[in-house]
């Protein structure tokens, strides 16, 4: 519907866009007590925020509002569009401005984290550090999360104790193998039970399997178990048998719902008043693997073409793989720099 309303600009305002880079970054309204109201971004500056100053008829109310309360503009300038998502979820995380939408999603959910170690632990935690491990999550269903670690656990035998272990602590051998190496749980690499190499090899393994990559896996294991019979190692064909037997059996129990044999996360919109509900379904070679959900406040007069911006835009901030496919409900902006 047409705005027939006079906006009122401030002139100051339209005096400093012309002065504004075209370069990728940030910028921040300020209302007339100086506190920041609205934080976006930019691949060109001075381009993004002229438009909040032109046809005023096509804007949604929430804008209009915006616009008349703008009394003063700041920037700053990054490298990439890419460092401008990273900086604008900060700010907006900050300073929670009153026109920007705020997406929330449950920080009690549990994440699964890999570290970084000589011979990596794999457990669940609920904190993110910046410690150069891997998270995987979050996943929504701490029971079914407890369920997939302790089958990936006894898959690849992954050690679950907590002693630090180096190459030199082995050398020491002060340490003695527990109970786990003894029900074949863990193959004992505090003792020296395998090398560094060959345990971080499972552990390459695991986190594939964490991802859902099941598929090449099996064919690398089945691979290795046919190479090791050839040499006559029955021992260790045998070992890998059994590990592809319990990864079958485990992708087995996982939901199918592409025979496409496809990766791609699939978003998805549903909105009630001020509030809408985004959620993502995880796929992973044609299985659902995990699913997850963003609240976002103040999103009455947000398009849904933003909204999925947004959550998509949130989502792989906290992610360490991007599918090739991602399936949304409406057409957004091209997002090509969260693929970089």
């Amino acid at each position: 519907m047409p705005n027939d309303k006079p906006i009122l600009i401030n002139q100051e305002v339209l005096e400093k866009i012309a002065t504004i880079p075209t370069a990728p970054g940030i910028y921040q309204f300020f209302n007339s007590t100086k506190k920041i109201i609205y934080i976006g971004k930019a691949k060109n500056l001075r381009n993004r925020v002229r438009t909040y100053f032109h046809s005023f008829n096509s804007m949604s109310p929430k804008t209009l509002a915006l616009v008349e309360k703008i009394c003063d503009i700041e920037i700053i300038i990054v490298d990439n569009e890419a460092e401008a998502l990273i900086l604008e979820d900060t700010l907006i995380k900050k300073y929670k401005p009153q026109y920007n939408i705020l997406l929330k999603d449950n920080k009690s959910y549990p994440y699964i984290k890999i570290t970084n170690e000589p011979y990596p632990r794999i457990f669940i935690t609920h904190q993110i550090l910046k410690d150069k491990a891997k998270y995987l999550g979050p996943y929504t269903e701490v029971r079914n999360i407890r369920r997939l670690l302790t089958s990936v656990r006894n898959i690849f035998q992954i050690r679950n104790c907590k002693h630090p272990i180096t190459d030199a602590s082995i050398k020491l051998n002060k340490k003695r193998a527990c109970l786990d190496s003894h029900i074949s749980k863990c193959l004992a690499p505090c003792v020296g039970g395998l090398s560094q190499v060959e345990y971080n090899e499972n552990i390459k393994m695991a986190h594939q399997t964490l991802l859902g990559k099941t598929k090449k896996l099996s064919k690398e294991l089945e691979e290795q178990m046919y190479h090791h019979s050839e040499k006559m190692e029955f021992e260790k064909a045998a070992t890998i048998r059994n590990r592809l037997k319990s990864l079958g059996d485990f992708t087995a129990r996982q939901k199918i719902i592409s025979p496409e044999n496809k990766d791609r996360d699939i978003f998805g919109l549903a909105r009630f008043g001020d509030y809408a509900c985004t959620l993502v379904f995880i796929v992973r070679e044609g299985k659902l693997i995990g699913k997850r959900h963003f609240i976002i406040t103040k999103a009455e007069f947000e398009s849904p073409e933003i909204i999925i911006q947004r959550t998509i835009e949130k989502y792989y901030l906290n992610t360490d793989f991007v599918p090739k496919e991602i399936v949304v409900p409406n057409e957004i902006e091209q997002l090509d720099y969260l693929l970089d």
